[in-house]
């Protein structure tokens, strides 16, 4: 699944974007076997950090496709150590080639037929886009921003502050590549950021 991105730190002041958010994607509770054809399932699904590998989060759910104009997924989680959310959101199907179907979630606000639900770093319901009113980042970035989001992507798959040392199991041909690029995503950077300053001046 999907989670807060990492760069978090440079969109102080800006609407919030799927990138701020958890996701739920029916593609992949499929692929999980979380939801099965016609069958009811209880299980959980945790977020974990990419780089240190820690849990971060987690969700219960029950899915339940037994009753073919019933079929549902039931959530449950809390929210800041304190506040409990229990609901179900429907499940729709469509039809798709050689007389199967697929699944999709219907959003709990919107009403309305999506694959991906989201909730953002306020917290509340797994919700549409549309109805959290969520942006792309891509959609405010400036160049300078998708640099620095390129950049601080790269480098914590280097392993944060510690770029300059192999990652333990990476081997050495990538990790050379990746460090090429990101020494190179450094150095643009370094330009935008002297061609401001001397903009300013």
């Amino acid at each position: 699944m999907g989670g807060r991105g990492s760069g978090d730190w440079y969109r102080w002041d800006k609407k919030t974007t799927i990138e701020d958010c958890r996701f739920i994607d029916i593609n992949r509770f499929n692929k999980e076997g979380m939801i099965l054809k016609q069958g009811h399932k209880l299980g959980g699904w945790a977020w974990t950090d990419a780089i240190t590998g820690e849990q971060t989060a987690s969700i219960g759910y029950e899915s339940n496709t037994e009753c073919y104009s019933n079929s549902f997924l039931r959530l449950f989680y809390t929210l800041g150590g304190e506040t409990k959310m229990d609901y179900k959101v429907k499940l729709l199907r469509t039809r798709a080639n050689y007389g199967s179907y697929r699944f999709w979630f219907e959003c709990p606000i919107k009403a309305i037929r999506v694959s991906k639900l989201y909730l953002p770093p306020s917290g509340g319901y797994f919700a549409s886009r549309k109805a959290h009113n969520l942006s792309y980042s891509s959609q405010s970035e400036t160049s300078y921003d998708r640099l620095l989001r390129k950049k601080h992507k790269l480098q914590g798959n280097l392993g944060g502050d510690n770029y300059y040392i192999k990652p333990k199991g990476m081997h050495q041909k990538t990790y050379d590549k990746m460090l090429s690029v990101f020494l190179k995503l450094e150095e643009e950077c370094d330009i935008h950021l002297f061609k401001r300053v001397s903009y300013m001046l």
